[in-house]
C-alpha cells in the first residue's frame, strides 16, 4: 500500500511511498500462513537508493528499477532479508475503499481508542465500520508514541476482521470482487492464481495464521541529501535471523545474521529500547475481540 497523501508529501509524479510491508509465507501443505511486518521506516542503510531517507519505505520509488518498481523492494528483501520472493502484489489504498463499498464494511474489534488528526475517535469497542472509516484505522499512526508499531499492532485487528468477513461470504461473493481488487493491483499472479489463493486463505483456521514484527526498535539518523535528523526504526539482526529461521523458512536452511545485508546496530542506538515480537496467533487476536463482544455489544462507528 502507498502513502501518497501521507504527511503532506507531493507525490503528483505517481510515485509513492510503500505505506504498508508485509511478507507473506504460506505453507499450503501445512495450511500455514507466516506474515512478517516490515515497519516503513526501517533503516536499511546509506548504501541504497533511498533518496537519503535511508529507509525501506523509499526503495520502492528510488530503487534502480523505473519500470516494474516493486521489484526493487524485492531485491532487499531477497539481498538484506535473505527471504526469496515468488510473487508479488502491490495495493493502493483506494482499492480498500472501493472493495468495502461493495461489501458494505466489515466487523472489528478496535483494541484502544484510536483518533484521526481532527479529534474525532472511535473508541475502543466492537464496531461496523464502513470504507471510510477503515481507511482511517489503517492510516493511523499520528497519534500513537511508539509510531507506526502500534499502527501495525492496530493492522492485525483489521487483518483479523477482513479474515472472518470473506471467511463468512461464500466463494461466489469474493469472486464478486475481483474485479475491482485487480483494478488497483499490480501483481505478478494471474485472475485464476489470486481465486486459487484466495480459496486456500478462506480455508484455513485462524490458529494457522501468525503475525510478527521485525525487531528492534527507534533509532536516530541523518538524511544524506537534506542533512537534516530522520527517525528511523532500526532492526536487531541477531533476533530477525532468529525470527525468520523459526517461522519464514519453512524447508530452507537457518540463515545466520551475519548473512542478512541489513545494517548491525550497537545496542545504545535504540533510543526507546527494543520490540521483539514472537509469532502471535489470528486466533489470540479473536479471543481478544470475542470477550470485548460480549461486554460491549458490537455498534455502528460514529
Amino acid at each position: 500500500d502507498f502513502d501518497k497523501d501521507d504527511d503532506g508529501r507531493d507525490y503528483s509524479n505517481g510515485l509513492g511511498m510503500t505505506d504498508v510491508v508485509m511478507y507473506v509465507t504460506l505453507d499450503v501443505e501445512k495450511g500455514t500462513m507466516n506474515i512478517l511486518q516490515i515497519p516503513r521506516d526501517t533503516y536499511v542503510g546509506e548504501k541504497l537508493l533511498t533518496g537519503g531517507t535511508c529507509k525501506i519505505n523509499a526503495i520502492y520509488s528510488h530503487g534502480e528499477d523505473e519500470v516494474n518498481r516493486i521489484s526493487n523492494l524485492a531485491t532487499v528483501l531477497s539481498d538484506n532479508f535473505a527471504l526469496p520472493v515468488d510473487h508479488y502484489v502491490t495495493i493502493n489504498m483506494d482499492m480498500f475503499k472501493a472493495m468495502f463499498k461493495i461489501l458494505g464494511g466489515l466487523e472489528m474489534y478496535v483494541p484502544w481508542d484510536v483518533a484521526d488528526d481532527k479529534g474525532n475517535i472511535i473508541p475502543q469497542g466492537t464496531y461496523f465500520l464502513d470504507a471510510d472509516h477503515i481507511e482511517w484505522i489503517l492510516r493511523q499512526r499520528k497519534e500513537y508514541a511508539q509510531g507506526d508499531l502500534k499502527r501495525l499492532e492496530l493492522q492485525q485487528y483489521f487483518y483479523k476482521a477482513m479474515f472472518s468477513t470473506f471467511k463468512s461470504f461464500p466463494m461466489s461473493d469474493v469472486i464478486k470482487v475481483m474485479p475491482t481488487f485487480i483494478t488497483y493491483v499490480n501483481t505478478d499472479m494471474s485472475v485464476s492464481d489470486l481465486i486459487s489463493l484466495a480459496s486456500t486463505f478462506m480455508q484455513m483456521d485462524s490458529s494457522k495464521i501468525g503475525f510478527a514484527r521485525c525487531p528492534g526498535g527507534s533509532i536516530n539518523r541523518v538524511n544524506t541529501v537534506t542533512g537534516e535528523k530522520e527517525s528511523c526504526y532500526g532492526i536487531n539482526v541477531e533476533n530477525l535471523a532468529t525470527l525468520l529461521n523459526n517461522y519464514y523458512r519453512p524447508y530452507a536452511d537457518p540463515v545466520p545474521a551475519s548473512a542478512l545485508g541489513l545494517p548491525v546496530l550497537d545496542e545504545d542506538e535504540f533510543t526507546l529500547g527494543q520490540l521483539n515480537d514472537d509469532l502471535k496467533m489470528m486466533g489470540t487476536l479473536e479471543n481478544d475481540s470475542a470477550s470485548a463482544n460480549a461486554k460491549n455489544g458490537s455498534q455502528p462507528a460514529a
